[in-house]
């Protein structure tokens, strides 16, 4: 990073949360870098207090997900175009403007002095003028913010109350309605639950709380997710023994559902078509106990190199490798598999409360190319199965295009397949939720999960 602190300041112990926070940003804005690689590379190479990485991760991620709610607050109370800033400038602004807004164990006065700080040093006396007289009139205004009106343009509202593109907000207002919709906002923007799930190849649920414990660990049983976890820690995940050891894999809890439905035997042959970075490929290797064989597909081989990492970390032998292309798979391919994963890529609409940025990366033709997409890999993995056999279907997304049309469009092109009952491998409390046979949505503001779609499907 050009010209960066991060890069300056030495010894790194003295390099505070704001301005790493700071460097994090101007880094996403500028070179279009996915946050959570950026704050884990800066994480990783650095040593921070607990307070300040905590305040670190809070203010980046923040900032990213109310990204245009700041900038529309911020441009009330300037005299120029936001983007006629330098870089620096914006983000000192954005910045402060979330902690005034959003941080109440922030002071106000401690927001704007570091704020200003911040711009003493990246800008020059007439910035830091600027900065503090904009972030004064926050802070004195915050309570009486002209927000757009409820009732007379709920799109807008929704868009800035919650911090989305307004695109997204009025597809979603078509598909699911105003309540429905404001839920569905409010609960991607909550923190999600860190959550793993134990290698019980190597041990159990209750011998991985008791090693977590030693290391002072809270860990409690997940709801839906039978082998998973939800951590509360204050130190750094992968300073863990537990972690180094392969003894358990951070994953999302919706995810930890798919392995299951799709209930893979020990000594069957699986496909996972779309399998980087490797997940729930391990996770149907645990339920095959280390069993048969699993080919984890993928097109790029630097992908398919972390899906061996993740196999030999939780010493998974059955795991194979191979560079295919999902959507044209060769002869030998075919009927070869009793079973199929096929996690497609999506719009990632249902994680955007794990990935704030992708929200603003995302574009409303996005959704049609991709959907034409995982028809194409539904029908290739399709050809996959042999007679009998199962595939299920996973997107972390919810909307209809990518779940719902393209099951039902396979569906009517394809007379050997039919939809299988989900409802005897989910769990209790989620069974009521397969509304139509062998689909279901999970969603973060019902069930406290990542957005997802999963649909089973057999071959006559």
């Amino acid at each position: 990073m050009a010209s960066s602190t991060i890069s300056r300041t030495s010894p790194l112990t003295a390099f505070k949360a704001r301005e790493a926070a700071l460097e994090i940003l101007k880094e996403v804005e500028e070179k279009g870098a996915y946050l959570n690689l950026v704050l884990n590379r800066l994480l990783s190479r650095h040593s921070f207090p607990s307070a300040e990485r905590t305040l670190l991760t809070e203010l980046s991620y923040g900032v990213i997900q109310r990204l245009n709610t700041l900038d529309w607050v911020i441009t009330l109370y300037l005299t120029h175009p936001l983007e006629k800033l330098t870089p620096w400038v914006r983000n000192i602004l954005r910045l402060g403007a979330y902690q005034l807004l959003y941080l109440e164990r922030v002071p106000d006065s401690a927001a704007v002095d570091e704020s200003v700080k911040l711009a003493h040093r990246y800008g020059h006396k007439g910035v830091a003028g600027l900065v503090n007289a904009v972030l004064r009139k926050i802070s004195a205004s915050k309570e009486t913010l002209p927000w757009p009106e409820r009732d007379k343009d709920p799109g807008l509202y929704l868009s800035l109350r919650y911090s989305y593109p307004l695109w997204m907000v009025q597809r979603w207002l078509k598909n699911m309605g105003f309540a429905e919709t404001e839920a569905f906002c409010a609960a991607g923007n909550q923190v999600p639950p860190l959550t793993v799930r134990v290698n019980t190849l190597r041990l159990s649920k209750n011998e991985l709380k008791r090693t977590l414990a030693r290391e002072g660990v809270e860990a409690t049983d997940c709801r839906y997710a039978v082998d998973g976890l939800e951590l509360k820690l204050s130190g750094r995940l992968t300073d863990l023994e537990g972690f180094r050891e392969g003894l358990f894999q951070v994953q999302g809890e919706a995810s930890m559902l798919a392995a299951p439905l799709l209930n893979p035997q020990p000594g069957e042959t699986v496909l996972d078509l779309c399998s980087a970075p490797g997940g729930k490929t391990a996770h149907m290797a645990a339920l095959m106990q280390n069993q048969g064989e699993i080919v984890a597909a993928d097109l790029y081989p630097h992908r398919l190199k972390l899906v061996e990492e993740t196999a030999k970390k939780q010493m998974i032998s059955i795991i194979r490798t191979e560079k295919l292309d999902g959507r044209s798979l060769p002869p030998d391919k075919k009927g070869a598999f009793q079973r199929v994963l096929l996690d497609v890529p999506c719009s990632g609409h249902g994680v955007i409360r794990r990935k704030g940025d992708l929200k603003w990366r995302r574009k409303p033709e996005d959704i049609a190319s991709l959907s034409m997409l995982q028809l194409q890999l539904l029908k290739e993995a399709f050809k996959a199965l042999s007679p009998g056999g199962v595939l299920l279907y996973s997107a972390c997304t919810i909307e209809p295009e990518e779940t719902t049309n393209v099951i039902e469009t396979f569906l009517a092109q394809e007379p050997s397949a039919q939809p299988a009952m989900l409802s005897p491998l989910l769990p209790a409390e989620l069974r009521s939720e397969e509304k139509i046979q062998g689909r279901i949505f999970l969603w973060p503001h019902k069930h406290n999960l990542d957005g997802f779609f999963l649909a089973r499907i057999r071959k006559k």
